[in-house]
């Protein structure tokens, strides 16, 4: 400054100009605080030493401190050492040194005040002129949030990829086209491809067809539900899926398809309904065996009288009588009347079977005439047997009921008329054909094939045949028992049975029986004996059919035996307690009204403990044991029966026999 300014009160002029640079360099200090205190994420300006030269107001705010406590230390300083990261600290130096810079360096460390805290650092070099230190200024951002979001999506993109890839169901997601976007679920079990294999098709109306859903009502409704539809997979095996959509707004797509395999569902919902439908049918034929079993009883009550009577007759008719032989025929005839009333109480209480060595080519010999009447005038009758077979071990009535049942099959197979024929052969079932049909154990065996000409069956009902309550007839025609009774008795027997069919073509059913080494029974024919007699023995006969009791009075009392009748087990105990009978033998049917013969039975034997008894019926033995009527091995005849029975059985009674 010269004297001149200092007199007229003038700044020399450097000075002035001094001062205005400084004045200009607080305004753009004071422009560079203002520009960091404007930005949103935390700063530091950092001088060679890395010491903070200037921090903003987001840096004290985030990390909660004052900037004094900030500015003018190292940053390996700061708030307790948090930024003592040596890989920080090492690219922080390498910037100085090299003028580089680095992006995105993300810390995830606790911090002192504010906690764990996911920082993304971004550095870069400021050069101030010639001769002057440099600057790094070091932008700190809090990515904390952002990462768990991040992370939150993530984990909900891999939950969703994992129910959908793990769940029962198949899963698809498509766009608003309906093209496939993704696939889950188990897609290769149900669709027998794979996911790739799918999303490959494009379209999801490839997979399920173009009219399942129609797109305007899926946009309409947001969700239809529980749409059946039957597909068949790359196997040919026909499935029932269940189907579901909804709209949904995800990233991967907007329409959201679940496909379920119901098929074993649907199978047995229809196995029961079959079931419930077969269980109705076996209780309508329950109801129908104990009305067969009813009637059966009380016509064998009818039969004992007609035998009964008719051999009373015939015993004094003399030979050569013309009359003897029409009653020969009567008693005869009721003899097969009988034979019937055995098969229906067979069938009503299911007899057990009763195996004993057979001849085949006898059995099928004495059903011919039955099997003539069976299937008509208009079906021809053809047998063709063996002239030597083996024998069977079999229940001669059962293969009677087999070869009737299949006879009446082939009847209805030819309604028009044709042939039926029946053969019997020896065979030897070797290893090959053992392996090739299921059952069958190697070894000799007798054939028994009834064929047809009839119409013949189709595979799939060939299969089924031998189901019980399965039949091709209609519902009044047909219980479905039959071929299912025959399968059952052969099984039983030790045989197997096979059928060959072909629409059209007839059928042939083939039965082989295993061949037995066991010799027949000699059922020797005893020289006619006298009839057994009594000797003045007293009997009571209790019995609630009239003409049978007057019949068993007649016959006994010819017998020689003091007989004394009783209609009920009442009538039964008033002449033993209050007019003082003692038999020696009471013979009492076993169902009577009010009281069984059981019951009267016992009764007796505590007023006469020495009394024998014998029980009578309609029923069998084997179905009065099951029944639970009788104890197995009570003295028990079978009505009806003729004088010659009767009279054996009750003398070996009284004999204790």
């Amino acid at each position: 400054m010269t004297e001149r300014d200092e007199k007229n009160g003038k700044e020399p002029g450097n000075l002035k100009s001094m001062k205005d640079r400084i004045r200009d360099l607080e305004t753009d200090l004071t422009d560079f605080r203002d520009l960091m205190d404007s930005m949103r994420d935390p700063v530091l300006v950092l001088d060679a030493d890395l010491r903070v030269v200037s921090a903003n107001r987001a840096y004290s705010s985030t990390f909660e401190l004052k900037l004094k406590e900030v500015e003018g230390r190292l940053l390996v300083e700061l708030g307790g050492g948090q930024w003592d990261i040596p890989e920080l600290l090492g690219m922080l130096n390498e910037i100085l040194e090299k003028d580089t810079t680095f992006d995105a360096f993300e810390v995830d460390r606790e911090f002192e005040k504010i906690g764990r805290r996911i920082m993304l650092l971004n550095a870069r070099r400021i050069h101030r002129g010639p001769g002057k230190p440099h600057r790094i200024v070091l932008v700190i951002e809090d990515v904390t949030v952002s990462h768990m979001m991040k992370n939150a999506m993530e984990e909900s993109e891999a939950f969703q990829r994992a129910l959908l890839e793990n769940v029962t169901d198949t899963v698809f997601l498509t766009d608003d086209s309906g093209r496939i976007v993704h696939v889950g679920g188990n897609v290769q079990e149900i669709f027998k491809k794979s996911a790739e294999e799918i999303q490959g098709l494009g379209n999801i109306e490839a997979l399920l067809g173009k009219d399942l859903f129609n797109p305007e009502e899926i946009s309409r409704k947001e969700e239809i539900a529980n749409i059946e539809r039957e597909i068949t997979d790359v196997s040919g095996q026909k499935r029932t899926l269940l189907i579901s959509v909804k709209r949904v707004a995800l990233r991967q797509g907007t329409v959201f398809y679940t496909c379920r395999d119901i098929t074993e569902r649907k199978q047995a919902e229809e196995e029961r309904e079959k079931l419930q439908s077969q269980l109705l049918q076996a209780q309508k034929l329950e109801s129908v065996g104990r009305l067969a079993g009813g009637v059966a009883h009380d016509f064998n009550n009818i039969l004992s009288v007609i035998l009964g009577y008719g051999e009373a007759i015939l015993d004094t008719l003399r030979e050569g009588d013309p009359l003897r032989r029409d009653m020969a025929e009567i008693v005869r005839a009721g003899e097969r009347a009988a034979a019937l009333t055995r098969q229906l109480l067979a069938f009503s209480r299911k007899q057990i079977l009763q195996p004993e060595v057979l001849d085949l080519n006898k059995v099928i010999r004495d059903l011919e005439k039955m099997l003539h009447r069976l299937i008509g005038e208009d079906i021809e009758l053809k047998l063709a047997l063996s002239d030597r077979i083996g024998r069977v071990m079999a229940d001669p009535g059962q293969m009677e009921q087999v070869i009737m049942n299949l006879a009446v099959n082939a009847r209805d197979a030819m309604p028009g008329g044709g042939k039926l024929m029946i053969e019997t052969a020896d065979v030897e079932l070797d290893e090959t054909y053992a392996r090739t049909h299921a059952g069958v154990t190697p070894g000799k065996y007798v054939m028994l094939a009834v064929t047809d000409n009839g119409s013949g069956m189709d595979r799939e009902t060939l299969s089924r045949i031998f189901e019980p309550f399965f039949s091709t007839k209609e519902k009044e025609k047909g219980t479905g028992l039959g071929l299912s009774t025959v399968y059952g008795i052969v099984k039983q027997s030790g045989g197997n049975i096979w059928a060959y069919s072909e629409p059209g073509r007839g059928t042939t059913f083939k039965i082989y029986l295993p061949e037995t080494e066991a010799e027949p029974k000699g059922k020797a024919v005893a020289a006619k004996k006298e009839t057994t007699k009594g000797a003045g023995e007293k009997i009571l006969v209790v019995e609630d059919d009239e003409n049978l009791r007057n019949l068993m009075g007649t016959m006994l009392s010819r017998l020689g035996y003091k007989v004394t009748l009783a209609a009920n087990g009442g009538e039964a105990l008033l002449l033993m307690e209050k007019k003082g009978l003692k038999p020696d033998l009471v013979i009492t049917d076993v169902v009577m009204p009010n009281m069984s013969g059981k019951e009267l039975a016992e009764r007796l034997l505590e007023m006469q403990p020495d009394l024998k008894v014998l029980y009578m019926s309609g029923y069998t033995d084997n179905a009065i044991a099951h029944h639970g009527v009788l104890d197995p091995g009570i003295p028990f005849i079978q009505k009806p029966f003729i004088l010659d029975d009767i009279a054996e059985k009750v003398r070996a009674v009284l004999q204790g026999n």
